[in-house]
């Protein structure tokens, strides 16, 4: 039976009140559906989450790109004879290897946070790499070095006693190895293997050989352990790290300058309007405070980029607050001591080729040239989810020579920051995960689109049985 006029304004006017209360409560809770989309695809609730399975194996490749300078002119610098000119460096390389990072002993905490190590490995990639593993390189004796600055503030009777160790035992100011042994394989040194059999005190280096990255590869304790923030009760907490090896503060410096925050670097809350990030790191034993600076879009995504500024690696010359970054000596801007942070040797973190440090660290060494396009440091995030699209980190380690009385080999010779090397590690989002991120960064846009959408159409029918109404009325 055919709907009387009656019966057709009613269900018109049935049908715009209900696209109009469906499209205002939509508008009403659709960011507490974002919200718990959100929560739900970007925290570590529980294993289940695409974010858990992406930070449990990083899908994003990665490669590390490493650098060492070579020291030229070393034979001019024999132990004991006083230095007249500057040493002279050669860059080499860069030795690529592919990386990538699993987590392992997962556990989680009754306080939204979770406990875990990571395992990073690495593969030699020799296409993309200037040089060979076999590459001969002459740096300083960071064994040596590192046994002076131990010692540099005992009584002279102790180093005394060094001295006639190091002679004994024919120990060289330098020392020439292949790549491969700089790095990962490490090399049998005849100082390391004495100290380790006399366990003399305050000098225990819990290696059987050198190599910077030495016994790294593969291994599940060497960074440490973390505790992070799942994200599960407040998402603006997520991947910010609270304790490293269950200590909120790191040994390695007083104050401001040891407490354990910021993020791994691979996980991030949603930054939002953030003017500043932090980024944890086990190989500074401390903080990198990235500050924002432009943007940078890929695969149609926007992002905020964070980059170094020269109070990063600020050492109170500039900062005040910054001088407990550099414990126990004063030294121009630019480098951070992190000796504590390795094992007792006079190590020095910086930017490339001592990029926005002091300029005197440049004009002692010879064949050092700053690249702004080269040797910085930033990320680019997407603000919404905290996505990194790209990450391009660049950090240089230096040993810091300095003359020691006592000791014959650091008698004479000049105080300089010694270049050894750099490495820079290079990754970005891929077009599959950008695809992923595009869904939850449109995800608002489409359902207020859609709530106006359907108030619109609710309204229009309201108008229209409003003008079929009043056109009736008119006839009757």
């Amino acid at each position: 039976m055919a709907c009387s006029k009656k019966c057709q304004k009613v269900t018109l006017f049935s049908i715009s009140a209900i696209l109009l209360i469906f499209g205002l409560v939509l508008v009403l809770t659709w960011q507490g559906i974002i919200n718990s989309i959100v929560k739900t695809e970007l925290s570590l609730e529980n294993e289940n989450t695409q974010q858990f399975k992406f930070w449990k194996e990083t899908p994003i490749p990665m490669y590390l790109e490493i650098y060492l300078f070579n020291w030229t002119n070393a034979a001019d610098f024999e132990d004991g004879k006083p230095w007249t000119r500057k040493p002279i460096f050669k860059e080499l390389g860069p030795y690529t290897f592919k990386e990538h990072h699993s987590r392992v002993n997962i556990k989680y905490n009754d306080n939204y946070t979770v406990n875990f190590n990571t395992i990073r490995t690495w593969h030699f990639v020799p296409e993309k790499t200037m040089g060979s593993l076999d590459d001969n390189i002459t740096t300083l004796n960071a064994i040596a070095l590192t046994v002076g600055n131990i010692v540099k503030h005992k009584s002279l009777l102790v180093r005394r006693g060094v001295n006639f160790l190091l002679e004994e035992k024919q120990i060289k100011l330098t020392v020439t190895k292949t790549v491969r042994e700089f790095l990962f394989e490490g090399y049998n040194d005849t100082l390391l293997n004495f100290l380790k059999k006399i366990h003399l005190k305050g000098i225990d280096i819990p290696f059987d050989k050198f190599g910077w990255f030495y016994n790294r590869n593969g291994s599940a304790t060497y960074d440490g352990n973390f505790t992070m923030f799942t994200g599960a009760d407040d998402i603006d907490k997520l991947g910010i790290i609270t304790r490293w090896n269950q200590s909120p503060k790191s040994p390695a410096y007083p104050g401001f300058c040891g407490m354990v925050n910021g993020t791994s670097g691979e996980l991030w809350y949603p930054l939002k309007d953030s003017k500043k990030i932090s980024i944890f790191t086990a190989d500074t034993c401390s903080s990198l405070n990235l500050e924002a600076n432009g943007s940078y879009s890929t695969f149609g995504i926007e992002g905020n980029v964070y980059a170094q500024t020269e109070r990063l690696f600020d050492n109170g010359t500039k900062y005040p607050e910054m001088a407990c970054f550099s414990p126990g000596i004063s030294l121009p801007t630019g480098v951070r001591n992190v000796s504590q942070c390795k094992f007792g040797a006079p190590a020095f973190m910086s930017m490339p080729h001592f990029y926005m440090a002091d300029s005197s660290y440049l004009e002692a060494v010879d064949g050092l040239k700053p690249d702004p396009s080269k040797h910085n440091f930033y990320l680019a995030l997407e603000p919404n989810t905290g996505l990194p699209l790209k990450v391009h980190a660049s950090l240089q380690v230096s040993l810091y020579l300095e003359k020691i009385k006592g000791i014959s080999m650091f008698e004479n010779v000049q105080t300089t920051m010694m270049p050894v090397l750099w490495f820079h590690q290079d990754a970005a989002i891929t077009e599959n995960l950008a695809g992923l991120a595009k869904t939850l960064i449109i995800l608002p846009n489409i359902g207020m689109y859609t709530a106006y959408g359907v108030i619109g159409l609710g309204f229009l029918l309201c108008v229209i049985g409003s003008f079929i109404t009043a056109r009736n009325n008119w006839r009757e």
